[in-house]
């Protein structure tokens, strides 16, 4: 699911509202389902003002709750329920990259960027918030809702003051790091989006928009790299980890052909035999 797209498209649910390459949002999760898949193709800032979720991507597993605030990278990721299931009140704002340049240039003279650690190559992050950040992101909480157009100005200055107070934060400086990416315009490697992604059950397209390349350019880059088509390729190395599943874990297949990244267990069931030559029950019990 691509997530950016279906809260852009539900404001009746996710009340939101947009400034120049960033969307806000504010609302009550909806979620019922105990787990779903979702990708951003946008980096997300994520404020959690009550209640929580777990996010997933890989081995890596955070919680996002109201004592600090989470990063998400673009990245496709699992939010599932908590144990003790309960409402999650969330802001969430989605900033494309050429915002954040621009936004970085102008606070770069006022930032310690001498001393920044390697980036890290997560796909999620939390960071440290202060009461002055609560207190930033509260107060555009008011402005959700309303009628009346207000200047972009007004508001770009609150959010302006929010992304500050997060990025000199000294224990915010890996934040600083993955930014100078974005800046410096490091083109994500393809083979760190796919071994990073390819579990998940995203179409090409999605594939692209993670790796921040068009359509075109992603396919060209991945047979430049990999020597072959994406779909075959995607499709081989899901049936390899489905096989490792099935042969190493106690998973039944249902949750192995969620976590290989194929969309129904009939479908797999045919592709795995016929790469394979046994059915997956079979390999189950080697």
């Amino acid at each position: 699911m691509d997530l950016y797209e279906v809260q852009k498209a539900n404001p009746e649910i996710f009340q939101q509202f947009s400034m120049k390459d960033t969307l806000f949002l504010y609302y009550s999760c909806p979620q019922r389902d105990r787990i779903l898949q979702l990708y951003a193709k946008h980096s997300q800032f994520t404020f959690t003002l009550s209640g929580e979720r777990l996010f997933s991507h890989g081995n890596q597993t955070l919680v996002s709750d109201s004592r600090k605030g989470m990063l998400i990278k673009r990245t496709a990721f699992l939010q599932e329920l908590p144990p003790d299931y309960e409402g999650w009140d969330v802001l969430v704002f989605y900033l494309k990259d050429d915002y954040l340049r621009s936004i970085f240039d102008e606070f770069r003279p006022h930032l310690k960027l001498n001393d920044l650690p390697e980036a890290d190559p997560s796909m999620m992050c939390t960071f440290v918030i202060n009461d002055q950040t609560r207190n930033c992101y509260n107060s555009i909480i008011p402005y959700f809702g309303k009628d009346k157009k207000m200047p972009d100005s007004i508001l770009e200055g609150k959010f302006k003051e929010l992304l500050f107070n997060i990025f000199s934060h000294p224990k915010n400086k890996q934040i600083l790091s993955y930014i100078m990416q974005i800046i410096d315009g490091y083109p994500t490697p393809i083979w760190e989006v796919m071994e990073a992604n390819y579990m998940y059950d995203l179409r090409i397209q999605d594939f692209a928009n993670i790796s921040n390349r068009s359509l075109s350019a992603f396919k060209r880059d991945f047979k430049q790299y990999y020597k072959m088509p994406p779909g075959k390729w995607i499709t081989e190395r899901r049936l390899k980890r489905a096989k490792s599943l099935l042969e190493t874990t106690s998973k039944s297949i249902s949750e192995v052909v969620f976590e290989s990244g194929f969309n129904n267990a009939s479908h797999f069931s045919r592709v795995f035999r016929e790469r394979f030559h046994i059915s997956p029950s079979v390999a189950q019990k080697v």
